[in-house]
C-alpha cells in the first residue's frame, strides 16, 4: 500500500511511502543488528533503491510517548559505508560550509518543513494526548529540524547519513549538489543486494 503526504499551500511536492513488503523486516532486522532499532517504529519504505531493497525507512514520530525525530532512516548498506567515508573525510564540516555558502536561505524552510512532516505523521489523537499531557515532547517534535536538530542562524546539519536519507525521503534538499558532487546519488551496482532482500 501506497501513502502520500502533502503539505498545506502546494509549497512542496507531496512524499510517498510503502508499507513493507515480506521479507523485508526480516532483511532490515538482521542488518541492523547490533544496532539500536525499533522495526515498531517503521511506518514504510521511503525510497527504494532501483534493485528493489529499502534505502530509506519513514518512522514514526512517537516511541510510544517518547520523541524520535527521525522521520527519513538511511538503511542502505552501500550508502551507510560510502558516507562514513565522506564523514570521515570532514564531510560534515564541509556540508555545512557548502549549505551557509549556497543555499542558507533554504536551509530553514526545509527544517520546518520537516517540522510539518513529522506533525502530520502524527494522528489528531496522539498530538492532542501530547498537547495536554506531554507538552514539552509536542514541543521537541514540533521546534526540531531535520532529525530533530535545533535549527537557527548557524546551519548545523548533525550528520551526512540523516541529510542523505532527508535528501532521498523527500527528493530534494538544499545542499543537492554537495550530495551528488560527493557520489551519493549513486548505488552498489547490485553487488550488495543480497543484503537487502530476503
Amino acid at each position: 500500500m501506497d501513502v502520500c503526504f502533502g503539505f498545506p499551500g502546494g509549497r512542496t511536492p507531496p512524499f510517498f511511502y510503502r508499507t513493507l513488503r515480506p521479507g523485508e523486516l526480516r532483511a532490515l532486522e538482521r542488518r541492523m543488528e547490533g544496532h539500536r532499532f525499533d522495526p515498531s517504529l517503521i511506518l514504510g519504505v521511503g525510497r527504494p533503491c532501483r534493485f528493489g531493497g529499502a534505502r530509506v525507512l519513514v518512522c514514526a514520530p512517537l516511541a510510544g510517548l517518547r520523541p524520535f525525530p527521525t522521520t527519513f532512516w538511511l538503511v542502505c548498506p552501500w550508502l551507510l559505508r560510502k558516507i562514513g567515508t565522506v564523514e570521515a573525510h570532514g564531510g560534515v564540516r564541509r556540508l555545512e560550509d557548502w549549505l551557509t555558502r549556497w543555499a542558507p536561505e533554504a536551509w530553514r524552510p526545509y527544517n520546518r518543513d520537516h517540522q510539518l512532516l513529522r506533525l502530520k505523521l502524527m494522528s489528531p489523537l496522539d498530538r492532542e494526548l501530547l498537547r495536554r499531557f506531554r507538552p514539552g515532547v509536542l514541543e521537541r517534535l514540533r521546534l526540531g529540524g531535520v532529525g530533530g536538530i535545533r535549527y537557527g542562524a548557524e546551519i548545523r546539519v548533525k550528520c551526512v547519513h540523516l541529510q542523505t536519507a532527508s535528501w532521498l525521503g523527500l527528493s530534494r534538499h538544499p545542499g543537492e549538489p554537495w550530495l551528488v558532487a560527493e557520489g551519493l546519488d549513486g548505488d552498489c551496482g547490485g553487488e550488495m543486494v543480497r543484503l537487502c532482500l530476503e
